[in-house]
């Protein structure tokens, strides 16, 4: 079966799943880097695929088995949760329970499941195994930042997959959030720009031209100085920056409450970042 690029706002809601259109190509949510999750949704029956990049630009893929929701109960009908489920156990190299010989239709047993709940993050892997190379380097705090990469890494690939829905790319998408929270009828200097956003001079330019071609931004002169050019948001480009922004809270609101973290425990980390930056 041929593979989309198409990502729904989101998989993990029956609602949502019901309002997607019948499609010859499954529909991918991201679930870690290079491993999605897909939904495809035929005229009479919808079924659950995994997918994961293997190098030199290529993906391998498999059937984990069709959604609960696709007509007769079967018992290898698979929920979302347990989509994800055989998704990681596709991962780790087992196959899905529908293509075992005599599978009985559960995923795991119980010991298997909390077998898969102990077993070590790759991040935990990175430091273990530099803990057997190098046994007299504590790479505990290697592992705390590393996590802290990673976490950045997954919050703007899922950032990527709105702004592609938006037609821009994640580069593009930032300088209309920058925009955006400036005032929407506000202009901004592209020295500004590019300062706030970290990159260079010639990054904004190329950024600022594309969205300039496609309508979301315009450029004025500044009042103080009719030689400088400022730029700013056109109504369309407010309108993408808006409808991102809400789409980045409600997916990070999410995150958290399925985290079972506390708005406590998130400001205690956050002053401690505070900390860090502060000598970094």
């Amino acid at each position: 079966m041929e593979t989309s690029e198409q990502i729904p706002p989101r998989l993990d809601s029956a609602s949502a799943r019901a309002a997607l259109r019948a499609s010859a190509k499954p529909y991918w949510e991201l679930v870690e880097p290079g491993v999605y999750l897909g939904y495809y949704k035929g005229a009479r029956s919808s079924t659950w695929y995994g997918r994961k990049f293997v190098g030199n630009g290529k993906y391998k893929q498999t059937r984990l088995g069709r959604s609960h929701e696709s007509g007769k109960p079967s018992p290898h009908s698979l929920t979302y949760e347990q989509a994800l489920k055989a998704l990681a156990a596709w991962h780790r190299g087992v196959l899905p329970a529908s293509q075992r010989p005599g599978a009985e239709g559960a995923l795991h047993s119980a010991s298997e499941r909390r077998m898969g709940e102990l077993r070590p993050s790759r991040l935990d892997r990175i430091s273990e195994s530099w803990a057997v190379e190098r046994p007299d380097i504590d790479f505990w705090l290697a592992g705390f930042f590393l996590r802290i990469e990673y976490a950045h890494v997954l919050h703007e690939q899922r950032v990527g997959a709105i702004a592609k829905e938006a037609g821009v790319n994640v580069g593009e998408l930032h300088v209309l959030l920058a925009l955006r929270r400036n005032g929407s009828a506000r202009a901004m200097r592209p020295t500004d720009l590019f300062r706030q956003l970290l990159i260079t001079s010639g990054a904004i330019t190329k950024r600022l031209d594309r969205l300039k071609g496609a309508g979301l931004i315009e450029r004025v002169a500044a009042e103080d100085d009719r030689r400088s050019e400022l730029v700013r948001l056109t109504a369309a480009g407010r309108r993408i920056a808006d409808a991102a922004i809400t789409r980045i809270g409600a997916t990070l609101a999410k995150i958290v409450a399925a985290s079972g973290v506390s708005r406590e425990e998130l400001e205690s980390v956050d002053a401690c970042f505070r900390k860090l930056i502060a000598k970094m």
